[in-house]
């Protein structure tokens, strides 16, 4: 367009689809360029899962009158999904985090933080404690997106770190546990977050992390969402160890009813 080799004089409809994520990823000025290159004579349409106060300003310079069309959901939650949260202090969350997914042992676990600088030094904090984890935020390419996406859809990294928008548009069905690592600034995101989870008829959790002025969002949360969301204790060690005990004897029945036991018999009776 800055060369001048694409002609937009005959246009009379701009689309732009994921406005937020659009903004978050730096392309406000991209997209003034090409709103300002248009002709007035033009109809302009954003789409968008939220729409904050700085989406709606520049809406405002592109559009007259503009008509706001919001979608209503009849459920905002999901059913299946157990959410609960955890009272704790800001330095003690890694360490929680850590003893959930231990004690839980989900086949995929997301885990949603507010900034690029925090995904970053979390997936480092796992790492360096031997979790097979990696991150999608906004400064990533597309190419090491989609690495990042198949290695998690593989099962190569079973925990995937990420903010809000990067997030967006994901599609995997075997996300056991959803962690608000850091409370979502907007109740909306709430929602989009813990949809990760219990998808395709399966069931799920999503917890959040819940550290000093956070219990104030939450409130906003649950009257938003017109759920109840239960407070759980901290996890302690001995917690872990019974629960991961527990579902270890689970596995090793589910075993046992599936298997014909026949060939074992004869061992079995020298022990009775």
């Amino acid at each position: 367009m800055k060369r001048k080799t694409l002609k937009v004089d005959n246009v009379n409809m701009m689309v732009l689809d994921e406005a937020d994520e659009m903004f978050d990823m730096g392309f406000r000025d991209d997209i003034a360029l090409v709103m300002n290159e248009l002709g007035e004579d033009r109809q302009t349409i954003f789409f968008s899962a939220t729409m904050p106060p700085e989406i709606m300003k520049f809406a405002g310079q592109y559009q007259t009158n503009p008509e706001i069309i919001k979608v209503v959901h009849k459920e905002l939650t999901v059913p299946k999904v157990e959410q609960a949260y955890f009272e704790l202090k800001q330095h003690m969350k890694t360490e929680i985090l850590s003893r959930l997914i231990d004690m839980y042992n989900p086949k995929l676990t997301i885990v949603f933080c507010n900034t690029k600088k925090k995904v970053d030094e979390l997936i480092e904090e796992l790492q360096s404690r031997g979790y097979f984890a990696d991150g999608l935020h906004g400064d990533l390419k597309q190419t090491q997106r989609d690495t990042v996406m198949n290695k998690f859809r593989k099962g190569t990294i079973d925990i995937l770190v990420a903010t809000d928008v990067a997030a967006r548009g994901i599609d995997v069905d075997d996300i056991d546990l959803v962690i608000n690592y850091d409370m979502p600034q907007d109740e909306e995101y709430y929602v989009h977050r813990i949809g990760r989870t219990a998808r395709a008829g399966r069931e799920g959790k999503a917890f959040s992390f819940v550290a000093g002025r956070d219990i104030y969002k939450l409130r906003d949360i649950q009257r938003y969402t017109k759920t109840k969301i239960a407070r759980k204790d901290l996890p302690t060690l001995k917690d872990i160890q019974e629960n991961y005990t527990s579902i270890m004897l689970e596995k090793i029945k589910e075993q046992i009813d599936n298997e014909d036991l026949g060939k074992y018999e004869k061992i079995i009776e020298t022990f009775t």
